[in-house]
């Protein structure tokens, strides 16, 4: 019985290692690619808000003595209007493709939960 603990011990702490190693593994992984998200982001917001400016002000710059100038405003208000909401369908699509956070983790856990229920299931079987 002693022998079984001890064994059974040695099994526990080996997993908890393990699990050790895959969860700094899955939190590595997530942070890496929030990093990678975050710097990518600022790049095209602050690029795109630069060149949304200049495109601006020269646009009201060319029209601001015409009839058109209302046209060109709200031409304009329309335009941002529509590439938020398609940056906003993108980034829905990107998000839906991400893994979870402790996936791996979490499908580690599950086997090793119905692998504990199997054996305690066996040992029932013989201890019978």
């Amino acid at each position: 019985m002693i022998e079984r603990l001890a064994v059974a011990a040695s099994i526990a702490v080996r997993h908890a290692g393990a699990y050790t190693d895959l969860i700094l593994s899955d939190v590595e992984t997530a942070s890496r690619l929030a990093r990678r998200r975050l710097l990518t982001v600022a790049i095209i917001a602050g690029s795109s808000m630069l060149a949304v400016l200049l495109a601006c002000g020269w646009v009201v710059a060319a029209v601001w003595d015409t009839a058109g100038r209302n046209w060109a405003l709200g031409g304009l208000l329309g335009l941002f209007v529509l590439s938020a909401a398609l940056a906003s369908i993108v980034l829905r699509s990107i998000n839906a493709d991400a893994p979870t956070m402790l996936s791996r983790t979490a499908r580690e856990w599950a086997k090793d939960r119905q692998l504990l229920e199997d054996i305690l299931e066996s040992e029932r079987g013989t201890a019978s």
